[in-house]
């Protein structure tokens, strides 16, 4: 899929995956102490938010400007 692709999809005003961090990051992570993360592939950037809400430096990146 091409940015373009992705950007028309997040566009719309619905989450394209979901507000809560995903599953496997909050099995793992939450008992860790906050340290510094990159979420790769962020989409809307649940995850990283999710991490900063707990004290880590969370940076998102994603294809699509439009999802961050």
């Amino acid at each position: 899929m091409t940015s373009e692709m992705w950007d028309e999809r997040y566009a719309t005003k619905e989450y394209v995956w979901a507000i809560e961090p995903n599953q496997f990051v909050k099995e793992h992570l939450t008992d860790l102490d906050p340290g510094t993360a990159i979420d790769l592939g962020a989409g809307e950037g649940r995850n990283a938010v999710w991490l900063a809400s707990l004290g880590w430096q969370a940076t998102a990146v994603d294809f699509s400007a439009v999802a961050l």
